[in-house]
């Protein structure tokens, strides 16, 4: 005789389960690039090659590949380095947005993330446009938005900056955006640009110092200005709390 199945087997025996009987949207994972130059935080838009939206400004990403049976993250991070060829950069999920009329082709769920990276030589040379982009270009997130961005991008940036302005105030995100050795001057600027305004400098050190370990750098200055070199500073290890 067979032996009945026990309660807990029963929630686990998924025979009969149809994963045809609710339609799936598709989902997809865009990666807002974020970067500072000249006093200005920058975003990297790519001009869409293809409809819907063809020939206007997009945040790059693409379709969560099952194929490759990655996770969200994963996703993230290899969108990030096929866009830029960068790896190991800092990269926090954003938000997820679904709403049902976001994009035309069919009902899209996309998980949207967020790199910040300093301004180096590399990042001049290392992004290119992909086979699904006319070009890219860089624009100010806080001013230069352009005009009929694609799906509801235009929203999504608008809650980067918000979730960027927010972050600063009780997490390290500025240092990303900055090289290992950087100035006070330098990191003053990081803030003053996200946050859209002007700091006090004695006030803004003396936080800075209370939240962080600032390090100088031995045997690093440099001179920014003609008269006393500037000293190079690093990030310490976290503060412990008591």
């Amino acid at each position: 005789m067979r032996k009945a199945k026990t309660e807990e087997e029963l929630k686990d025996d998924l025979s009969n389960y149809n994963a045809d009987q609710y339609k799936k949207p598709s989902v997809t994972v865009d990666i807002c690039i974020c970067t500072i130059v000249d006093k200005s935080l920058k975003i990297l838009l790519i001009k869409r090659k293809f409809p819907p939206f063809r020939d206007c400004w997009a945040i790059p990403g693409g379709f969560l590949d099952l194929n490759l049976n990655e996770t969200l993250e994963e996703a993230a991070a290899r969108e990030l380095r096929e866009e830029t060829s960068l790896e190991n950069i800092y990269v926090e999920q954003l938000k997820t947005y679904g709403d049902p009329e976001r994009d035309p082709r069919t009902r899209v769920v996309t998980v949207t993330y967020f790199a910040l990276v300093p301004w180096t030589d590399a990042l001049k040379t290392s992004v290119e446009a992909r086979d699904d982009a006319k070009e890219y270009r860089w624009f100010d997130l806080r001013y230069g938005v352009p005009p009929g961005i694609a799906f509801d991008h235009a929203k999504i940036l608008g809650d980067l900056l918000n979730r960027l302005v927010g972050k600063l105030s009780y997490s390290p995100i500025a240092f990303s955006l900055l090289p290992k050795k950087f100035t006070w001057t330098e990191l003053q600027s990081v803030y003053e640009v996200i946050l859209g305004r002007k700091l006090v400098a004695p006030n803004f050190r003396r936080k800075i110092k209370g939240m962080y370990n600032i390090k100088e750098s031995a045997n690093f200055q440099r001179a920014l200005k003609p008269g006393r070199p500037s000293t190079y500073l690093v990030l310490g290890k976290k503060k412990e709390a008591y």
